[in-house]
């Protein structure tokens, strides 16, 4: 497979059909500058529109932390270093923080493999996953309170509709850092390993379990996900999933014959790659 040009990321293949994202800025804690949030941002659209690609993992080089967030030294430097002594207004894409946190049009799942420090942009990135699998080290946490900026890439939206409006309060108006256990128990983790756990490896089993599937159907699903979470009814939220570019996708692929032709000869489905989706239709 042919990736993109990074100069932030290592990107990899694992397993057929899942896709690698690692953060490498272990110097700064995996910490995002500007440059790094438009580029993840590429590559995520990148991912979304590759048909081969089924899954996506994100994860952060060094061993000591996923992702801690904004770069606010970098980003500072390059405020003084503007002409004229100008501000950089968007330090991250309209999708958010690391081209994640705030992507209204999003099929592929995503997991996080956290090992080590997953703050501010970090906790951000998480909250927009699918499926986060961290080491009992692991910490987490909303600091943006404590350095005088606020959450503002969507992940305080996301953290209000995952948790209740106390647990809610807590994370993002105290500040402090919560344990991987912590953030299981209120839902925000799926799976909390060893720290002698190759955490990775632990999150391609997650990916294994999904790409098992229909990426036809894994990818509806998910949009409707999207979708419950994004519009005011349940109602208006499934009939437009049904409507949608992503469904006529999936109605007329080769997938959905295989999976009830198997289902009929009892025998394990072969899936294929599906079809681009046309857009028409779909406004996430």
């Amino acid at each position: 497979m042919q990736f993109p040009s990074s100069q932030y990321f290592i990107l990899s293949e694992p397993e057929p059909h899942v896709f690698l994202i690692t953060i490498n800025r272990p110097r700064q804690f995996n910490a995002l500058n500007p440059e790094a949030n438009y580029e993840m941002s590429r590559i995520l659209d990148w991912a979304e529109e590759t048909d081969t690609i089924w899954c996506i993992i994100i994860t952060g080089a060094g061993g000591k932390a996923f992702c801690t967030g904004m770069d606010l030294v970098g980003w500072n430097n390059e405020v003084q270093g503007t002409k004229d002594g100008q501000t950089i207004d968007d330090p991250f894409p309209k999708t958010g923080f690391g081209g994640l946190s705030n992507r209204h049009l999003a099929r592929k799942p995503v997991i996080a493999a956290v090992n080590g420090y997953a703050l501010g942009g970090g906790t951000e990135l998480i909250l927009a996953c699918n499926i986060v699998v961290a080491t009992k080290r692991s910490k987490f946490g909303l600091p943006e309170v404590k350095r005088g900026v606020t959450i503002a890439a969507g992940g305080l939206a996301r953290l209000a509709r995952a948790v209740s409006y106390q647990v809610a309060s807590e994370i993002a108006l105290t500040g402090r850092h919560f344990t991987a256990e912590e953030f299981r128990d209120y839902g925000l983790v799926n799976e909390v390993v060893d720290d002698n756990t190759d955490v990775v490896q632990a999150a391609i089993g997650w990916a294994k379990k999904i790409i098992a599937n229909s990426p036809d159907a894994v990818f509806i699903t998910k949009y409707g996900i999207m979708l419950a979470l994004e519009r005011e009814s349940t109602a208006r939220a499934t009939e437009e999933m049904m409507s949608s570019d992503e469904a006529e996708s999936w109605r007329n692929g080769v997938n959905l014959i295989e999976g009830l032709s198997a289902f009929a000869d009892k025998r394990v489905p072969n899936w294929m790659n599906p079809a681009p989706v046309k857009r028409n239709k779909s406004k996430l």
